[in-house]
C-alpha cells in the first residue's frame, strides 16, 4: 500500500530539488497572476510536498527580485499599472470592468488577462440565465455569449502569429472546446499549449479530458519533452483510465525517493485503489491525506462515496460531513458528502436536494450527476436517472459507472439493444473489469447473438478481479453456448469446472455436466468414461437416474450393433 518511489530508473528529467521548487514557485506566480488559482494551487502543493533542502536566504531574495525585474521588463510601466487595476478587479470578481481597463493592453499577459475576465464575465451570465439542471448541458439560451466575440479576435491574433503564449493558447482551446466539443484538433490545442508553457496543470487537465483510449496516450507521451510535469501527467492519465495497480505502481517508481510523501502522488494512489473497487486500502489512504490536511475539500465525494460503500463506517461519514460544511459548506463537493450522507439514512429526497444544490455550484459536477442517478433509480424516477447518467458521460466520457448504470437502466427497461450499446461502452473503458463483460454476454446471449456471447464470457474468464462464483456462471454459460458449436471445447470447459473444488457437490453445474459428458463419450465410443460420468449422473435424483439409464441404453445398443456390422 505505501507509495514506492525511486525504485528503478526514469527516463524523465527531474532537476535538483532546489532548481525544482523554484521552477514551481514561478508557476504559482505565473498562474495567480492570470487568475488560474487552480493551476496556482497544484503548483503549490507540489512546492510544499517536496523535502526541504538548505539554501542561501539571499539567493531566494535574488530569485524573487529577478522575477519582479522579469515582469516590468516585459511590462511598460503603464501597461504594468493597468495589468495590476485588471487584476484587482477579478480577484473580486468584477470581470467586465477588469476587461474594459485591459482593453487597450498589448502585452500577452495583459491580453490574457482581459479575454480571461470576459470569459469569466459570460460564464457568470450564462449561470445566472441557467435555471433547469436537468436541461440540455449545450442549451443555447444557457450558452456563453462572450466567446464568440471573443474567438474573433483571437483568431486574428492567431493568424498574426501575435498567439505564441502558451497561457493564451490554453483560454482560446478552452473556449474553442466549449463552442465545438467534438473538434478533433481541441487535443493539438492544449499539446501546443503545455509545449509553450509547462507548468499551468489546468492545461495538463484538459490536454487529459481529450485523450479517450490509450493507444491516443502513447500518442501523446511520445509528443511531449521527457520532464518531470510529463511523468506527473503520465501518472494522472493511468488514474484517468483506470488502469491496474501494478501498471500505476511501476509510474510511480519512476518518480525520485524524495516524492514519496508527495500530496498529488498519494491522492491519485487513494484513486486508484477507488477505481479498482479496493476500498479499504483507498479508505486508508484518505485518512492519511486529511490526516495532513485536516480542512481539505478536494475529493472528498470520492472519500465520501468509499464510505458509504463499506460496513460500519455511517459514523465516519456523518463525521467527514460535518468537517466539509464546516470548511466550505458552498463546495459543490460538500454537497456531494452531504448527499451521501442522507442516501446512507436512506433519506432520497433530501439525497437529490444536496445532488442538486452541487449541480447549482458546479454544472460539471461529475459525482452529483452519478450519485443523483443513482437516487432516481432507488425512487424508481427512471426518465430523470437516464437524464443524471447521460448528463455525466457529458461531463466526462470516461465514466464507467454511468455508462454501466444506462446499461443496467435499459436492461430494465427491456431495451436489450440500447443496453448492449452502453455496456459496450462501459466494457472499452474498463476491458478488465469482468462484471462488463457478464453483462454484456449474458444480453448477447438473451438476443441470441452466440458468437458475441462467447466472447463475452471468454473475457470475463481473462479478468483478474472476477470471483469464484461468477467464475462457475461463466464458465457454465461458455460451456453450454459451446455444445451447440464446438462440442470438443465444450468439453474441454465442462471438465475443469467439474474438477474446481469450490463447485458445491451437488451444484446443478455438475448434473449439466455430467449429463453432457457422458453424451459426449458415448458418441466417442469411449465406454469406460461415459460409464464414469452415467454413474456420477445417477446421484441427482430420479430424473437424473432416468436420463442415465437412457444414456447407458443408447450406448449398449451401440455397442451390439457395432458388434452386428
Amino acid at each position: 500500500m505505501n507509495l514506492e518511489t525511486g525504485l528503478k530508473p526514469s527516463s524523465y528529467e527531474f532537476f535538483p530539488i532546489n532548481e525544482m521548487k523554484k521552477v514551481l514557485r514561478e508557476g504559482v506566480i505565473q498562474c495567480s497572476d492570470r487568475g488560474l488559482y487552480f493551476s496556482a494551487k497544484w503548483a503549490a502543493e507540489t512546492v510544499e510536498g517536496l523535502p526541504n533542502v538548505p539554501v542561501d536566504n539571499s539567493e531566494m531574495d535574488i530569485s524573487m527580485d529577478s522575477s519582479m525585474t522579469q515582469e516590468s521588463t516585459n511590462l511598460d510601466l503603464v501597461e504594468y499599472d493597468k495589468f495590476l487595476l485588471g487584476k484587482s478587479y477579478f480577484d473580486v470578481k468584477e470581470f467586465d470592468r477588469a476587461a474594459y481597463f485591459l482593453e487597450s493592453c498589448k502585452s500577452s499577459k495583459c491580453r490574457f488577462l482581459k479575454i480571461y475576465s470576459k470569459y469569466m464575465a459570460g460564464e457568470k451570465r450564462k449561470d445566472e440565465e441557467s435555471h433547469d439542471i436537468m436541461g440540455q448541458m449545450n442549451d443555447l439560451k444557457t450558452f456563453n455569449k462572450e466567446i464568440p466575440k471573443l474567438m474573433e479576435e483571437m483568431e486574428s491574433w492567431r493568424n498574426s502569429c501575435e498567439m505564441n503564449d502558451g497561457f493564451l493558447l490554453y483560454i482560446y482551446a478552452v473556449m474553442r472546446k466549449q463552442l465545438y466539443p467534438q473538434d478533433k484538433n481541441l487535443k493539438d490545442l492544449f499539446l501546443e499549449s503545455v509545449q509553450s508553457y509547462h507548468y499551468n496543470w489546468s492545461a495538463w487537465i484538459e490536454l487529459g479530458e481529450c485523450i479517450t483510449n490509450r493507444d491516443m496516450l502513447g500518442n501523446v507521451l511520445s509528443r511531449l519533452p521527457n520532464t518531470f510535469m510529463s511523468l506527473f501527467f503520465k501518472l494522472h492519465m493511468s488514474v484517468e483510465l483506470q488502469d491496474s495497480p501494478q501498471t500505476f505502481s511501476d509510474i510511480a517508481a519512476e518518480f525520485p525517493s524524495e516524492y514519496v510523501d508527495n500530496r498529488f502522488l498519494k491522492t491519485k494512489q487513494a484513486l486508484m485503489y477507488y477505481y479498482n473497487r479496493d476500498y479499504d486500502l483507498s479508505e486508508t489512504i484518505f485518512d492519511r491525506l486529511l490526516k495532513a490536511d485536516p480542512y481539505r475539500i478536494d475529493d472528498m465525494d470520492i472519500y465520501s462515496n468509499i464510505l458509504y460503500v463499506l460496513e460500519g463506517k455511517s459514523a465516519k461519514l456523518s463525521i467527514l460531513a460535518h468537517m466539509c460544511v464546516f470548511s466550505d459548506k458552498f463546495r459543490a463537493e460538500t454537497m456531494c458528502v452531504l448527499g451521501n450522507y442522507y442516501s446512507s439514512k436512506v433519506e432520497r429526497e433530501k439525497a437529490i436536494s444536496y445532488f442538486r444544490r452541487a449541480l447549482q455550484i458546479d454544472r460539471n459536477c461529475l459525482s452529483a450527476w452519478t450519485l443523483m442517478g443513482h437516487e432516481y433509480v432507488e425512487i424508481k424516477n427512471t426518465h430523470a436517472a437516464v437524464i443524471s447518467y447521460k448528463r455525466a458521460v457529458e461531463v466526462n466520457p470516461k465514466d464507467y459507472r454511468a455508462w454501466c448504470a444506462l446499461g443496467q437502466i435499459y436492461e430494465m427497461l427491456k431495451l436489450p439493444f440500447y443496453a448492449i450499446y452502453y455496456f459496450q461502452r462501459s466494457s472499452a473503458l474498463r476491458p478488465y473489469d469482468s462484471r462488463m463483460w457478464l453483462r454484456l454476454a449474458a444480453l448477447y446471449e438473451q438476443q441470441c447473438l452466440y458468437v458475441e456471447a462467447i466472447k463475452g464470457f471468454s473475457r470475463a474468464l481473462e479478468a483478474k478481479d472476477i470471483d469464484s462464483t461468477s467464475t462457475i456462471y461463466a464458465m457454465t454459460k461458455l460451456a453450454k453456448l459451446y455444445e451447440d458449436y464446438d462440442t470438443e471445447k465444450a468439453a474441454v470447459i465442462w471438465i475443469r469446472l467439474l474438477a474446481k473444488d469450490d463447485l458445491h457437490e451437488d451444484a446443478e453445474e455438475r448434473k449439466n455436466g455430467h449429463k453432457f459428458l457422458a453424451h459426449y463419450y458415448k458418441e466417442k465410443g469411449d465406454v469406460e468414461e461415459c460409464i464414469k460420468h452415467t454413474e456420477l449422473l445417477s446421484s441427482f435424483g430420479v430424473q437424473s437416474k432416468e436420463d442415465a439409464r437412457i444414456i447407458v441404453k443408447e450406448l449398449e445398443d451401440g455397442l451390439l450393433l457395432s458388434k452386428k456390422s
